[in-house]
């Protein structure tokens, strides 16, 4: 039998990247989409050099769906999808454009999900498949400055929750993970509210606030030559991880990577029990006598 079929979104950098070459050191065939396919083969020259094969494709634009659909059909279905592509938008709510808002919620939101829409067809018709979702510690809680790069993950994550439900009955199966932060470019590649830009990317009513604070720690690290020693997920063992649980046969929906992402989940865990405690008498006393 052919090996196993994997379309990796965002392949030339970060998660994507470790993944698409852990993916073709395991054996099987690999594509790995990029925005600019020339500075992919610069930034990944091994990915080629092992198999890979290289699609120019932007799922945030218009008709990815579309393109994806082809690429399907003519690979003969997708087995596993990653969707990986994205960045991160920083900002406060107030310094934050309606314009900004909507072109996060493009690339993270509507791309993954024109990949899903498009592939799943195939997978249908197989009765078997993979998606996958590499979504971030933002996907469960929202800090400071984080609104929009939240609401992106968030959002994508609850279609990929009421989709699991969807197709298990069909034999595919959805795989949510959720990296905390990792030596990997992600960082540098970070937008911030375009009108305050000449201030550090918040206006000055938010300072000396948690967004402020945000920012300039986001704007400090992409400034170092080195990742600082807190980042200390390895990108290498993240990849390992999703492969060995595409391959396992993984039996849960959310797979958190990280120690902070580990303490992230419980803090939120903590949060909603706290909530629950505090209003449990109230919620309970809502129904008609």
């Amino acid at each position: 039998m052919s090996p196993a079929t994997w379309l990796i979104t965002g392949a030339s950098s970060g998660f994507g990247k470790f993944l698409a070459l852990q993916a073709l050191q395991a054996g099987f065939k690999v594509i790995g989409t990029t925005r600019d396919v020339a500075k992919a083969q610069s930034q990944a020259p091994d990915f080629g050099a092992k198999g890979g094969i290289w699609l120019g494709l932007d799922p945030g634009s218009e008709d990815a769906f579309e393109k994806f659909s082809r690429v399907s059909e003519e690979h003969g279905g997708i087995d596993v999808l990653v969707n990986n592509a994205g960045y991160a938008f920083i900002g406060g709510v107030e310094d934050t454009s309606e314009e900004e808002v909507r072109d996060q919620m493009e690339v993270n939101f509507y791309g993954p999900l024109r990949t899903v829409k498009a592939c799943l067809p195939a997978m249908r018709a197989k009765k078997s498949g993979n998606i996958i979702l590499i979504s971030s510690g933002a996907g469960f809680i929202a800090r400071p400055g984080r609104s929009t790069y939240s609401a992106s993950k968030f959002a994508i994550e609850a279609v990929h929750e009421s989709l699991s439900q969807e197709v298990k009955p069909l034999g595919i199966k959805v795989l949510i993970v959720e990296p905390g932060a990792f030596r990997t470019p992600f960082s540098a590649r970070i937008k911030s509210p375009a009108q305050h830009e000449a201030t550090g990317g918040y206006s000055e009513a938010y300072r000396d606030t948690p967004v402020g604070g945000m920012l300039n720690s986001m704007r400090a690290i992409v400034a170092m030559d080195e990742l600082p020693p807190v980042i200390k997920g390895d990108p290498e063992k993240a990849a390992a991880a999703i492969i060995s649980a595409v391959v396992d046969g993984h039996d849960y929906l959310r797979l958190p990577l990280g120690t902070d992402c580990v303490a992230a989940l419980e803090d939120k865990i903590g949060q909603l029990q706290s909530d629950l405690d505090k209003t449990r008498a109230v919620c309970m006393a809502m129904d008609v006598e």
